[in-house]
């Protein structure tokens, strides 16, 4: 009779450590689910500010496919092809899909664009803002942490043109870069186009 109560005893302890161990493995899982990969551009700390002004970094992406170009406002060269691009390229996904796919183009010349001229910009461009986001970050360290990490080389001219390569970047959710294109055309790349479909 003695050894019912020692033995439920016994059985008690071990079921608590094993649902102590579950709860440890799930809470470390968990924890392991919310630190961005390495490679991934959700790790750049950068603060950005978008055309209808709202604050965001990039880690607050979270769409499936998320296109990423740079470029400046002033500029009247390679950068209207750039945005001319980057339409032509959401508008080539069906619209069923269309839903999951974020443009999102980061200016090179803080402290020049600002919200307001970047959704004056928005507005030429037609660009609806449930899916084109024109992000300015605060200051020009910050603008060339994100340019480096996007393989983007750019440099002040004294007339205050800026030089720059051009480059389109796919992310996907988890930020990691899944393609890129140095394409300059008006015309949507059709890797970069096949890439997307093929992700979303």
């Amino acid at each position: 009779m003695l050894m019912k109560p020692l033995l439920l005893s016994i059985l008690l302890s071990i079921s608590a450590v094993s649902i102590a161990c579950e709860d440890h493995a799930a809470h470390k899982a968990g924890s392991a689910a919310a630190i961005p990969h390495e490679n991934s551009l959700y790790q750049i700390d950068v603060p950005l500010i978008d055309q209808q002004g709202n604050s965001f970094k990039l880690a607050d992406e979270q769409a499936k496919i998320t296109i990423i170009s740079m470029f400046y406002g002033d500029c009247n060269l390679s950068c209207p092809i750039v945005m001319e691009n980057i339409k032509r390229t959401v508008e080539a996904v069906p619209l069923t899909q269309r839903k999951q796919i974020r443009a999102l183009l980061i200016s090179l010349n803080p402290g020049v664009d600002t919200p307001k001229s970047l959704a004056e910009l928005a507005k030429i461009h037609q660009f609806d803002p449930l899916t084109y986001r024109l992000a300015v970050s605060d200051n020009d360290s910050h603008t060339r942490q994100i340019a480096a990490s996007l393989g983007i080389k750019y440099r002040r001219a004294a007339n205050g043109e800026i030089n720059h390569n051009t480059r389109f970047v796919l992310m996907n959710q988890q930020g990691i870069i899944i393609k890129t294109s140095d394409t300059l055309s008006i015309t949507p790349d059709p890797e970069m186009l096949a890439t997307i479909k093929s992700n979303i």
